[in-house]
């Protein structure tokens, strides 16, 4: 499985790791606890546990949450949801409007690190649910005053919001090769020529990380386009009679 053409060369690390994390679950016949995991990440980790014949659960901390934490189990044993150890917090502002990337920013210039952290939802610019291991959750509630340039409340919540998942807008779009490029001209209504310079730019990420045109993308992807929003790769359909690949994806349009 490790040389699968599944996948890309820059995941292998992250496979030996969840195989790293079957071998400790297979040695001590306990399961293993990971980390938030992205999309992507999340169906690696189910493919590559599955193949190591564990059973995996995820949760972040509300129903259809987008980063998640795993647990990767000898066998099926029902967690509870205090059992993924996630921890939540409300951020009002208190001066100026918060947005999305105002508040990873100020999170990850208190030098954490971005898989210890979940999701993050913003209402109206006025208020914050960011989802946390229970370690990193504690720590923001001591050490996050300001979000951006403005001054914040944040309290731990008891009681988690059960929060609605991400509105994606399912859709089928057509390309003749699954590149990053072409996934974004078609779903941004965009010329190749245009979403190749707006990948040359780094205005696209693929998995939160800088995307590169001739990247293609895979189920679980995500990416980020600056000024549209976020594009969900779900599956490859089919391919049409003109060769055309049909693509599922989910589309999130950026507020800001």
């Amino acid at each position: 499985m490790s040389s699968g053409a599944w996948l890309r060369e820059e995941e292998r690390p992250f496979l030996k790791q969840v195989e790293d994390w079957a071998a400790h679950v297979h040695a001590r016949g306990t399961w293993y606890l990971t980390d938030f995991l992205t999309p992507r990440e999340r169906w690696i980790a189910e493919s590559a546990a599955r193949h190591a014949g564990l059973v995996t659960s995820d949760f972040g901390g509300y129903t259809d949450a987008e980063r998640v934490r795993m647990l990767l189990m000898p066998e099926d044993w029902h967690p509870e949801a205090s059992d993924y150890d996630i921890k939540c917090l409300a951020i009002t502002a208190l001066e100026q409007p918060i947005r999305h990337r105002d508040v990873l920013g100020s999170i990850l210039g208190l030098g954490i690190q971005r898989k210890t952290v979940g999701d993050i939802a913003v209402f109206d610019q006025k208020r914050a649910y960011v989802f946390a291991t229970s370690a990193m959750g504690s720590f923001l509630a001591r050490e996050l005053h300001r979000v951006g340039r403005g001054v914040v409340e944040v309290v731990l919540l008891e009681d988690p919001p059960q929060l609605p998942p991400p509105a994606y807008e399912e859709q089928d779009i057509f390309v003749m090769s699954p590149r990053i490029d072409a996934i974004v001209a078609q779903a941004c209504h965009l010329s190749r020529a245009n979403a190749q310079e707006h990948v040359a730019r780094g205005y696209v990420s693929l998995n939160f990380v800088e995307a590169v045109a001739r990247d293609e993308v895979r189920p679980g992807d995500i990416l980020s386009v600056r000024g549209f929003g976020r594009i969900r790769v779900v599956e490859a359909v089919g391919t049409s009679r003109s060769g055309r690949i049909r693509m599922r994806i989910g589309i999130l349009r950026s507020d800001t």
